[in-house]
């Protein structure tokens, strides 16, 4: 049933349709009332809302599964406990009976399994949503690792994708935050990353890439594929022995050093997005292996990344600043990306973000309570909200990676300073700006620096001084502002008792005259019906509007 496609549409757009309704209501009920309260029903709400779709998408398996894990990253347009509870979300699904796969292996071979290799598992030892795989000996021995593409799946993700697009209409016509994220750009970027995981071939292409990447770092291991066997749903690698990277008892057995691997996971994953533009998307502890002495062993290729050189320059500046603490550079690094609209407030942005990671810096978190750390969030919410900040689609991925890498170098080490891990990585890009740069450009930027920075004080002085010069006319247009707001309020108040009696005695006449049998007239009175009522809508939508004017000021 699971693979039946209008089975997987009605059961993905009538849970969206239900929770739309769902946040529709509860957005009516609580208009007023205490903010800390209705606080904490909706993060229950979004909480009910994430359990159920991670038990929906633990059952149906495909996008979905891939789509809570690309949502459980976007802070900037869902809510905080909906990506809380689908952090975790991983691919648990079902294993496939092996004579399913078994026929698929065959279909894409034209050759018995039995011909090829020799002992092959009967159950998968890894299943995902995308493919499963089986352990086997090659006729010389060689131990291996067979992927097998799920049976169906294309099928399956095409249907999914067929909802999606559902979803994604349904939310632009009916939602706020669907009217004002680009979903379009998001869903694009969505299926052309998943599409490429459907076709094992584009994986080999991507392990190849990596190979010549890491070819002459011994500390960084890739499999070797064995190109004989590949077809666009089945891959043959060598197996690896070794454990998740993110095992404590395997680390601590073998003597490894856990400050060098949560060193050497950042640093190959900042020198892929940095240096090579290219990027492994899905990094998390079963694609991340190690070995007895170390070595680090990436697997599964089939979700990757790619920064353009432009984009490539402005992120490492972004890193760079919040090393050194510089937020105007990191404000600028953020605009540069297209995080900030031209409509954002990038003073406001500054203070947020010193704000935020001063905290961190300082570690001054540990002395706030539950109740200071719940406020905070919900100002940071608020904030997120009220200024036009958005995170670009071609960069949805590379935040799902961060976070993703960032998960395992916690898991690690619990008590992991990111600051100290980025520095000496941040040293050798000073290091080599400055080898690279003659000292005279060197001193000429410098000064150029220091000249742009002066001349923003100075240009800033002119704009406090006329703030203090017109505070008391902008005072009196406050006033003005808000007399002229409650006359409208007061106005459209009155076409709405008015609209609303004539909505009430349209009603009742046009009733009465159809009991008479004066059906013509009652034909009228409803038209005169429809329009009262039409026009009260429209005044209780204008004194909506006024109502939140006047919350504003």
């Amino acid at each position: 049933m699971v693979r039946n496609r209008y089975y997987r549409i009605y059961v993905i757009v009538s849970m969206v349709v239900r929770f739309f309704l769902q946040v529709w209501w509860f957005n009516r009920r609580h208009r007023i009332g205490s903010r800390s309260e209705i606080q904490e029903k909706w993060q229950k709400l979004m909480g009910r809302q994430a359990r159920e779709y991670k038990r929906t998408a633990l059952k149906l398996g495909g996008l979905l599964i891939k789509m809570g894990q690309f949502l459980s990253t976007r802070a900037d347009v869902m809510p905080r406990a909906f990506t809380i509870e689908l952090s975790d979300l991983t691919d648990r699904v079902p294993a496939v009976p092996w004579e399913q796969s078994q026929k698929i292996l065959e279909e894409e071979w034209n050759h018995s399994a039995d011909t090829l290799f020799d002992g092959i598992s009967s159950s998968p030892v890894a299943s995902a949503s995308i493919g499963e795989v089986y352990q086997a000996y090659l006729k010389n021995g060689q131990k291996v690792a067979i992927k097998i593409q799920r049976p169906g799946i294309d099928r399956i993700i095409d249907a999914d994708f067929a909802a999606t697009r559902v979803v994604i209409r349904l939310a632009r016509r009916f939602t706020r935050w669907g009217k004002m994220a680009d979903l379009d750009a998001l869903y694009g970027e969505l299926e052309r990353t998943v599409s490429k995981e459907l076709d094992f071939r584009k994986e080999y292409a991507h392990a190849k890439r990596f190979m010549e990447m890491y070819a002459a770092d011994p500390t960084i291991e890739i499999p070797h594929y064995y190109e004989e066997f590949m077809t666009r749903r089945t891959l043959v690698m060598e197996w690896v022995e070794g454990e998740k990277v993110t095992g404590q008892k395997f680390l601590e057995a073998n003597h490894i050093n856990k400050k060098y691997v949560v060193s050497r996971i950042s640093r190959m994953f900042l020198e892929q997005v940095l240096k090579e533009g290219f990027f492994h998307a899905d990094l998390h502890p079963g694609n991340i292996f190690i070995k007895p002495d170390g070595t680090i062993v990436l697997l599964d290729f089939g979700m990757v990344g790619e920064i353009k050189r432009e984009a490539r320059k402005y992120i490492q500046d972004l890193v760079q600043s919040v090393v050194l603490k510089d937020y105007d550079a990191v404000v600028e690094a953020l605009d540069r990306l297209r995080f900030l609209t031209p409509n954002a407030d990038r003073e406001q942005v500054k203070m947020a973000l010193q704000f935020g990671l001063e905290l961190y810096f300082k570690r001054d978190y540990a002395m706030l309570d539950d109740d200071m750390l719940e406020a905070m969030l919900t100002q940071l919410q608020d904030f997120v909200r009220e200024q036009p900040i958005q995170l670009p689609a071609e960069y949805a991925f590379l935040g799902r990676a961060f976070s993703t890498v960032a998960g395992v170098v916690t898991t690690i080490l619990p008590d992991v300073d990111f600051l100290e891990v980025g520095k000496p990585i941040v040293s050798e890009w000073l290091n080599e700006q400055r080898t690279k740069a003659e000292t005279r450009k060197t001193i000429s930027d410098t000064v150029k620096n220091f000249a742009r920075d002066i001349g923003r004080e100075l240009t800033n002085l002119p704009r406090q001084f006329n703030r203090w010069i017109d505070s008391d006319v902008e005072h009196k247009h406050y006033q003005r502002k808000r007399e002229e707001i409650r006359d409208w309020l007061i106005y459209y108040k009155e076409r709405q008792r008015t609209a609303g009696f004539f909505v009430a005695f349209a009603w009742g006449s046009a009733i009465i005259l159809w009991i008479t049998h004066f059906q013509v007239l009652a034909y009228v009175s409803a038209g005169i019906l429809l329009v009262s009522f039409q026009r009260l809508l429209h005044y209780q939508k204008k004194a909506a509007i006024m109502l939140k004017e006047h919350s504003r000021l």
